[in-house]
């Protein structure tokens, strides 16, 4: 009767075992999905990111600047009889 308990014992134990075998490689397949979905995520940012920069740098660049200044508020230089020189 004992050897009975203790083989179905065992049973149980590899029964379960083996369930949780299948429930932490579902769990490392999911997770390992889910860390690809985040490099592209990543990757997709990284992308935007370098876009952004060199947006910024183009409308930031000088010229553009005093291309705007002059077409769109009618801005000028004044003349040298009108720059200061602020002394710190």
């Amino acid at each position: 009767m004992t050897q009975y308990l203790i083989a179905a014992a065992l049973g149980l134990g590899i029964f379960f075992s083996a369930l949780q075998v299948v429930e932490n490689r579902y769990e490392s397949r999911r997770l390992f999905i889910e860390l690809q979905e985040l490099h592209k995520h990543k990757d997709d940012l990284d992308q935007e990111w370098s876009q952004l920069l060199l947006e910024q740098g183009t409308w930031g660049a000088h010229g553009r600047v005093e291309e705007i200044a002059r077409s769109k508020l009618n801005m000028t230089l004044p003349a040298p009889d009108k720059v200061y020189r602020v002394k710190s």
